[in-house]
């Protein structure tokens, strides 16, 4: 009884092995079809479209301060940052722009040796859809909610 049961987990260990190996070679085969080109030439844009409504956001959210009692900010952590008054500002500043430093490495990274190619388009791959979420996003932010504090700042 003992070895039927060490026999059933050693196959079932290999078809789990041999599944997963085809699985890999699946997913790999479909990642080196992805051209680093022409991913490249949509992550670039879609960097700087990331930084502008970035700093937009924060330009638009300094126009409603000037408004006074009439702004209230909707996010929870950016008003309770904003309560610290100088320092919470430029701490919220900070959280701000942080996310730019590894989005900016995940655009820019480039694989000089050719040594790995599946890496780096799973990375560049990740950073598509990164960037393509957040600038929806923020378009979102900026666009819809802000875009009136934008347009009657004069």
């Amino acid at each position: 009884m003992n070895g039927t049961k060490v026999g059933l987990v050693s196959r079932l260990k290999s078809r789990l092995a041999s599944h997963f190996r085809a699985i890999n070679e699946r997913d790999r085969e479909w990642m080196m079809k992805f051209d680093l080109g022409k991913m490249q030439s949509f992550l670039w844009p879609l960097f700087v479209a990331f930084v502008c409504l970035n700093f937009l956001d924060v330009y638009t959210t300094t126009i409603a301060f000037s408004f006074g009692p009439l702004f209230h900010e909707e996010n929870p952590i950016a008003a309770a940052l904003f309560d610290g008054q100088f320092r919470g500002y430029l701490l919220a500043l900070v959280f701000k722009y942080l996310p730019m430093i590894p989005l900016f490495y995940l655009v820019f990274v480039r694989d000089g040796s050719e040594d790995h190619r599946l890496q780096i388009r799973v990375v560049k791959l990740a950073a598509l859809v990164a960037l393509a979420g957040g600038d929806a996003l923020l378009f979102y932010i900026v666009g819809i909610n802000n875009l009136h504090a934008l347009l009657f700042s004069g």
